[in-house]
């Protein structure tokens, strides 16, 4: 049981990191490092949040189903220094635009998201993605290869084992959910609006009507096929995309590594933003000494 000096600077880490998802970009604070534009795809405009570089590694943030670019800004912040970092927020799941009608299975969202990286100058990045956002990053490895520098893949859909239950998101009461999302709910309940939840319910929702008629839900035959070095990230107490399938992700890629994060359910880019920060500027350093 954590003391309460340590539950207290828990806390202080994951408010802080919370601060910087809903922090508003107009303000002087922490948001006014950050760059924000559209580019327009499919007849939908798309928004990026931007820390701008000429040097160092172009690096793509993906959210997961209702959540938003802002996810990612703690460690987007932290890897300033290691060169362009974007996050794509994608229409229908982040609560902004609507879902193009280019989009009819999740299997759509890959190619979606190069189309946008296009629109936006990048050819080739590495791709960090959390939940949805892992399997958009795990597909574009797929199609995509030359596009796809690194994967670092956060409590990644797209992958099922037989026996391990993956809920249908909108099937499930919000306490229930926020329960498999965060170790510690009661701080996560506190923090959301009723605008967030609404847009979080329809995006699950979604989510599921579109999981409905994808015609490849699971890739895990396809895990051998990926090139790009990869980082497989979870949280031991996942309770949306349990770890089970996060250790089926990392076996499956050729030299993939795997960390495991106590204390953190489905999102420890909030729960444990540290530790994320970390692996992240470890997995991007490697590129540098294979530059060498």
């Amino acid at each position: 049981m954590s003391s309460p000096v340590e539950t207290r600077r828990k806390l202080r880490v994951f408010l802080r990191a919370w601060r910087y998802n809903e922090g508003n970009e107009s303000q002087d604070g922490m948001w006014r490092w950050m760059k924000r534009f559209s580019v327009e795809v499919d007849g939908q405009a798309v928004r990026i949040y931007e820390q701008p570089s000429a040097d160092g590694q172009t690096v793509v943030f993906l959210h997961g189903v209702g959540s938003t670019g802002k996810v990612w800004a703690y460690q987007m912040r932290g890897l300033k220094a290691c060169g362009r970092m974007l996050a794509v927020e994608v229409p229908g799941f982040s609560g902004v635009g609507e879902l193009p009608e280019t989009i009819r299975e999740l299997s759509d969202l890959a190619p979606f998201v190069l189309r946008v990286l296009d629109a936006a100058g990048v050819r080739d990045a590495v791709w960090v993605g959390n939940s949805l956002g892992g399997r958009i990053a795990l597909e574009a490895a797929l199609c995509a290869p030359q596009r796809v520098r690194g994967l670092v893949l956060v409590g990644s859909a797209g992958v099922r084992l037989p026996g391990v239950e993956v809920p249908r998101l909108a099937d499930l009461p919000q306490e229930e959910m926020d329960r498999r999302l965060f170790c510690q709910p009661e701080l996560f309940h506190a923090l959301q609006t009723e605008q967030s939840r609404e847009a979080t319910s329809q995006a699950r929702a979604l989510y599921d009507r579109l999981a409905a008629v994808t015609r490849t839900m699971d890739l895990r035959e396809r895990l051998s096929e990926v090139q790009a070095p990869t980082l497989v990230i979870w949280g031991r107490h996942d309770g949306v995309i349990p770890l089970p399938i996060g250790e089926k992700v990392a076996s499956g890629i050729a030299g993939a590594e795997l960390l495991v994060l106590d204390r953190s359910a489905h999102v420890p880019q909030i729960e444990q933003p540290e530790r994320v920060l970390d692996a992240i500027l470890r997995f991007l350093g490697k590129f540098g000494e294979q530059a060498e």
